[in-house]
């Protein structure tokens, strides 16, 4: 099989991977940071259930972002692609980054 035929899933998976990426650090951000800050200060009643709704809003969209990158990748394994999407620039230190050639 060629690296051209399963290319077809490589835009979604660097757009998907990224926006993942992204969003678990604003979750990341809500629930670590702002919860505590909203507990000690004592903000209206009215802005706790919004925070709640917001971390359940980007859990649901990071369950949902890694159903997408699951179907994408079980699609290219079913094609016989094994290795990463070419030029997948992943978020993470350098000496994290698997080999994508």
């Amino acid at each position: 099989m060629t690296r051209n035929h399963a290319t077809r899933f490589d835009r979604t998976l660097r757009m998907v991977m990224w926006l993942d990426a992204f969003l678990s650090a604003a979750l990341a951000v809500v629930c670590v940071l702002v919860s505590p800050i909203l507990a000690v200060v004592g903000v209206p009643a009215g802005v706790l259930p919004a925070v709640g709704i917001t971390a359940a809003v980007l859990a649901m969209l990071l369950a949902a972002l890694g159903a997408v990158t699951a179907a994408a990748f079980a699609r290219r394994l079913r094609t016989g692609d094994y290795l990463m999407p070419v030029r997948l620039k992943l978020p993470l230190p350098a000496a994290m980054r698997p080999d994508s050639r």
